[in-house]
């Protein structure tokens, strides 16, 4: 059930920047201010210009739908098995930034890892 839930929330957040994100110039430019992609380009030193924008930003978007997928499966997943609403919201933070954390950075550094070598690529063919 949970890995149908998290499916299901995986689609829902990707169409979700997919139709307000993506399909808006304005604002899919106004990403590049946005923390997610100046963490990547700042830490992993992308130049917008040398890749393709609109494929790193989709990367993003679905890498956050899995991330926000996964604690919210996980959250509900424990409402199963504890009864107790006061120990439930607890642990759920708890859980909730042990998952999170350590997804964005080992995700997001897969990403900025994999960007960084297309922008050197690009580099190189470029010269």
């Amino acid at each position: 059930m949970e890995l149908l839930l998290w499916a299901i929330l995986v689609v829902v957040i990707y169409l979700s920047y997919e139709l307000f994100v993506l399909r808006k110039e304005k604002t899919l430019e106004n990403m590049k201010s946005g923390k997610e992609l100046t963490l990547l380009s700042k830490r992993y030193k992308i130049d917008y210009k040398k890749i393709n924008y609109k494929k790193l930003v989709r990367t993003v978007a679905l890498a956050n739908a899995c991330i926000i997928s996964t604690v919210v499966s996980v959250v509900c997943l424990l409402s199963r098995v504890i009864d107790n609403v006061i120990l439930w919201s607890l642990v759920t933070i708890v859980v909730g930034f042990i998952l999170l954390i350590p997804m964005i950075l080992i995700i997001y550094g897969i990403i900025g890892r994999k960007y960084q070598k297309l922008s050197k690529q690009e580099d190189e063919h470029g010269i």
